[in-house]
């Protein structure tokens, strides 16, 4: 009998943003998105913000989570910024006609 070999699960690839400000070292990942062209949609919103937090003087690049590992590590995973690694993250309550009055 041949030896069975463990097949490793096939991770998903997603996309994330990431931003680098001109007075940080350090890159940090801002959004996670399904596909390259949600992430490159809100890559050129961000850059037309103009607001407070605008990002003019920013580089900001999308990363694929292949990519992301080979520029952060081998064990990098996305996690929004204030959560520790690990956390599950709970999607946001989509609010509809019929639940937008219960905390009122």
């Amino acid at each position: 009998m041949a030896a069975k070999t463990k097949v490793k699960p096939v991770e998903p690839e997603y996309y994330c943003l990431a931003v680098k400000r001109e007075y940080e070292s350090v890159w940090r990942v801002i959004g996670k998105f399904d596909t390259e062209e949600q992430a490159e949609t809100v890559l050129e919103e961000k850059r037309a913000y103009e607001g407070s937090f605008n990002y003019h003087n920013a580089e900001l690049k999308v990363l694929s989570r292949t990519q992301a590992k080979q520029q952060f590590g081998a064990t990098w995973e996305y996690h929004p910024i204030g959560t520790k690694p690990g956390t599950p993250v709970a999607k946001p309550k989509r609010v509809t006609k019929s639940n937008a009055d219960d905390d009122l």
